[in-house]
């Protein structure tokens, strides 16, 4: 055979072998279709995530870890807080009520209903704007994303009377329609008219009237003035109540303004407006008599519920509060709006709902008219233009608070 035949062969035979055992992928990698940054960088992230890989927890460590982290318990005393303007330029707000599609609608006092960041939607007819009188408490349905019902306590006048009203609408194409009276005929007055709506944990709606300064109401179970209420949706009575066919729900209050209920608990918490000072948080009792007139704070009177907090060196005048439901904290926070105070206070509870301690916050804003909890922050309302404030650039105001855990 030819000797150049002979090489040729070799030369094939080789190039075949090579082509087998992938070296023309091999080369055609490392030239033509090259990536175009450092392989070897590449190669030294990849070790890296490697060796990151071998020191991942097996699925039983990292629950354990998952475990410890959950089990870590935090003190009210650790957190800070994360403050942010939502809405600016109301007019006395006097209700903040979250929506599940994340909007918020607030009553403002001189008959308005606001969306937040949308403006006014609806403007109440009838409202007495007097005084303390006026558009206040606003709730929505516990099953609100089906039936949309809205509830409203009001002031209105008829003749020379001035009452209060609850009053349940629905809320349609970004407006309220339907107005159904649910409770009526509330004894009302220039001042002292309570105010406040919540749904309980028991699906029955909660309403504060102040005594509507006439103080003798608060002892009379027939009056409905100086109370807390609770009925049904409908306007019906529990049968439950603690008065039969009777509404109230507890009594011996001034002008309760705030409620809430401890997360591990369950028990009732109000705010009551005491005279000048003896300002209240309760913890509400069904069938409770709570004082006044005939005594303030605590005096050891064993007919009397004595309050959980009393605020008697100066003038709180507690109004909306919340709490904070967190399962990670040492206590259950109680945030407590302050009017003539000017802050928030907050109170840490036991489980069982005994005062722990209490600090003051949020002292930079003026009048706070309500705090309400929705999805780890707090929302509070200023009311310093209600003719009572140093009204501040850009008041009234709805800020966002959101409490922050140390980092570990």
């Amino acid at each position: 055979m030819n000797r150049k035949w002979i090489i040729l062969a070799i030369v094939l035979g080789f190039l075949l072998i090579f082509w087998q055992m992938g070296g023309l992928d091999y080369l055609l990698a490392r030239t033509v279709f090259a990536p175009d940054h450092d392989s070897e960088i590449l190669e030294e992230e990849t070790t890296e995530e490697g060796e990151e890989l071998e020191k991942l927890p097996t699925a039983e460590e990292e629950q354990m870890e998952i475990s410890e982290e959950d089990a870590i318990i935090y003190s009210t005393q650790d957190l800070t807080y994360e403050i942010e303007v939502i809405g600016e330029g109301l007019e006395i707000p006097w209700e903040i009520l979250p929506l599940s599609n994340g909007r918020f609608l607030v009553t403002e006092r001189p008959g308005r209903v606001l969306v937040l960041d949308k403006g006014e939607i609806y403007s109440l007819q009838g409202v007495e704007h007097i005084g303390e009188g006026g558009l206040l408490g606003l709730e929505k349905s516990p099953d609100f994303d089906s039936d949309g019902h809205v509830f409203l306590y009001y002031t209105y006048r008829e003749g020379s009377q001035i009452l209060n009203r609850v009053s349940r609408f629905t809320l349609e194409e970004d407006t309220l329609v339907d107005e159904t009276y649910i409770l009526d005929r509330i004894p009302g007055s220039r001042f002292h008219n309570g105010g406040r709506l919540k749904f309980g944990p028991d699906e029955k709606l909660y309403v504060t009237t102040g005594d509507s300064q006439e103080p003798n109401l608060s002892q009379d179970v027939v009056s409905l003035a100086g109370k807390i209420l609770r009925i049904n949706p409908d306007g019906s009575i529990p049968d439950d109540n603690p008065f039969e066919e009777s509404p109230v729900y507890a009594y011996g209050l001034r002008n309760p303004q705030g409620l809430a209920w401890h997360p591990i608990s369950g028990d009732l918490y109000a705010s009551d407006h005491g005279p000048s000072s003896q300002d209240e948080v309760n913890r509400i009792v069904p069938g409770g008599n709570y004082g006044w007139p005939n005594v303030t704070c605590a005096d050891g009177e064993s007919q009397y519920e004595d309050p959980v907090a009393c605020y008697s060196e100066f003038t709180m005048a507690p109004s909306g509060l919340g709490f904070l439901p967190w399962d990670n904290l040492e206590e259950s926070p109680l945030y407590v709006g302050g009017l003539r105070g000017s802050m928030v206070i907050r109170i840490d509870l036991d489980p069982e709902g005994n005062l722990i301690r209490q600090d003051q916050l949020f002292g930079d804003f003026g009048r706070i008219r309500t705090v309400v909890y929705h999805k780890g922050s707090i929302y509070i309302a200023t009311n310093n233009r209600d003719g009572r404030g140093v009204v501040r650039e850009n008041d009234d105001k709805i800020l966002k608070i959101t409490p922050v855990l140390p980092s570990n």
